[in-house]
């Protein structure tokens, strides 16, 4: 199964959806990787820059990702997706180097002034100014 790297630069917005938790087969045993490592799947909303619409992919680790909470803004390193095929199913499966917490650019502080939106409006409609 060949991987292919993805563009991270085109992303925005990445999001914990699914707070990490071990990746386990059928009889609940927690998986390991080809050194012996356990996995860990983490749900994470991902958008194209520049775009609305977003997609939640499951992303694999080979360590627990620590300090990565539900509904926190997360980042990625070394991120890969590959195709795979087993017995007539398909779809694609992602893996990280590591996927860890990341403060928001604002710096996570909150501010008690509206937050304008678009044509001067804050957001939830009301306009802004007389």
């Amino acid at each position: 199964m060949n991987s292919i790297p993805v563009d991270l630069s085109r992303l925005s917005g990445l999001l914990c959806v699914a707070a990490p938790e071990p990746k386990t087969d059928l009889d609940g045993e927690q998986r390991k990787d080809r050194d012996g490592n356990h996995l860990w799947v983490t749900g994470i909303a991902v958008r194209r820059a520049g775009t609305r619409k977003a997609s939640v992919i499951d992303v694999q680790t080979s360590a627990e990702p620590e300090g990565v909470t539900e509904g926190g803004p997360v980042g990625v390193t070394e991120l890969d997706v590959s195709l795979w095929e087993i017995e007539g199913r398909h779809g694609l499966s992602y893996k990280a180097a590591s996927i860890y917490p990341k403060r928001p650019a604002n710096g996570g502080g909150s501010s008690s002034a509206p937050v304008p939106g678009p044509a001067g409006r804050e957001r939830g409609g009301k306009a802004t100014g007389s």
